[in-house]
């Protein structure tokens, strides 16, 4: 235990408050996207139907992304942070007494109720954290702190996803129907985000960006609104292109094209999770020695070009392979990335230039899958993975020539 300490007594108690909460969040969204579209199918509500309420919950967290990028630091983080815990916490809580679809999708907007998986999770709460973060730990340590923040928020919504299977336990030892099963997630879930919301009232003021009285932030007009608005313009290609290749797709091309069971799939799929959770660690040691820029670029160009390869390889064993390889080199770029957007800006700046990313990247990712759903149908199976490649080799170039000579405070004033 002396030694885990240790190991991370650079970590501020404000840290360690913002990146339990994350993990808290993780949680309750990892369970609730794995049982919300069976439980709303339960009770009644058609496929279109579901499809419109999950997308209520991911408009309404893209459109609180979009105000707290003109009134996060006036309205204060930490009050934002309670905020955007208790709405969902009261959302999960309401799902378990009415099942009309009005109320619920309006609530699903009203209170940001993102549980659709993937990055539209997230919510607008992860601009904040990433924003107050940045201002409790010395630069050196900003990457290690983003790489640990990630590792929490993969870990806990794999163990929330795990923990989806706990109905059909209540089911057996209690004797429950199963939609009361379903809601006794709800309720555990409403409590976990209550929890979350504890951890960010105990965060200490250090936080906050003093802004005078009656004043907004005016992206248009901060003095570096050209890099946010290009990088929240790259990024927002980024996850467009991402959005092509979701799991459920690829998930189905080794069903469809190779014959893999299903349990042989979730296998895949989890290693694919644990390499990935592994690698946050190595990007940040390798960004200490090479940059964020390079360390992002890097990183992500070899992994586009093993996804172009993969739907022309002869075996599934070879293509698992080759996912697996993937899936350890596509994500080293995330907590760079935070690190990096972070640090090329002012304080009072990086609410804007995190909130202004999550908008981006949430309008863009609901685009892109049923893009590639269109190709799928028209039988063109493979170009979903080499326009994903592509756009994304793209991207870390545009990334590389334009920001390669742009470093963050720790990096300039040594040889990289």
């Amino acid at each position: 235990m002396n030694k885990i300490r240790s190991r991370f007594d650079w970590m501020t108690r404000d840290a360690w408050l913002i990146v339990s909460a994350r993990g808290l969040r993780s949680l309750a969204q990892g369970s609730l996207s794995v049982i919300m579209a069976i439980y709303l199918y339960l009770v009644g509500f058609s496929t279109m139907q579901i499809g419109l309420f999950l997308s209520a919950g991911i408009g309404g967290a893209a459109a609180y992304s979009l105000a707290i990028v003109f009134f996060g630091d006036r309205l204060g983080r930490r009050r934002l942070l309670i905020g955007f815990t208790l709405l969902p916490a009261l959302t999960a809580l309401i799902l378990t007494l009415t099942t009309s679809f009005s109320i619920l999708s309006l609530l699903a907007f009203i209170g940001c109720f993102s549980v659709a998986g993937g990055g539209s999770a997230s919510g607008p709460a992860q601009p904040l954290e990433q924003a107050s973060l940045a201002s409790r730990v010395v630069s050196e340590r900003r990457t290690d702190l983003y790489a640990l923040y990630g590792v929490v928020r993969t870990s806990g919504i794999a163990i929330g996803a795990l923990s989806a299977g706990l109905p059909v336990f209540y089911q057996h030892m209690f004797v429950m129907q199963e939609i009361v099963s379903l809601r006794v997630v709800f309720v555990t879930s409403a409590v976990l985000f209550v929890l979350a919301g504890f951890c960010y009232a105990l965060v200490s003021s250090d936080v906050e960006v003093e802004v005078a009285k009656g004043q907004w932030s005016n992206p248009l007009r901060l003095p570096s609104r050209r890099i946010i608005f290009t990088l929240s313009g790259l990024f927002s290609l980024d996850h467009f292109a991402g959005g092509l290749v979701v799991e459920s797709l690829v998930s189905l091309w080794f069903y469809s094209k190779f014959g893999v069971e299903l349990q042989s799939i979730g296998i895949i799929f989890l290693g694919s999770n644990i390499l990935g959770a592994i690698s946050l660690f190595i990007a940040a040691k390798l960004a200490n020695r090479i940059g964020l820029i390079n360390t992002m670029v890097f990183t992500h160009i070899p992994a586009s070009l093993l996804l172009i390869a993969i739907p022309f390889l002869p075996t599934a064993w070879l293509a698992a392979i080759f996912w697996l390889a993937r899936g350890f080199c596509s994500r080293m770029d995330v907590p760079t990335r935070e690190s990096y957007t972070m640090a090329i800006v002012e304080p009072e700046e990086r609410v804007a230039m995190a909130g202004l990313n999550t908008t981006t990247r949430s309008v863009t990712g609901t685009i892109s899958p049923s893009l590639a759903t269109i190709l799928w149908s028209m039988g063109a199976v493979s170009l979903p993975f080499i326009v994903c490649g592509v756009l994304k080799i793209g991207y870390d170039l545009s990334l590389y020539f334009m920001f390669r000579n742009i470093h963050p405070p720790e990096e300039n004033n040594a040889e990289l």
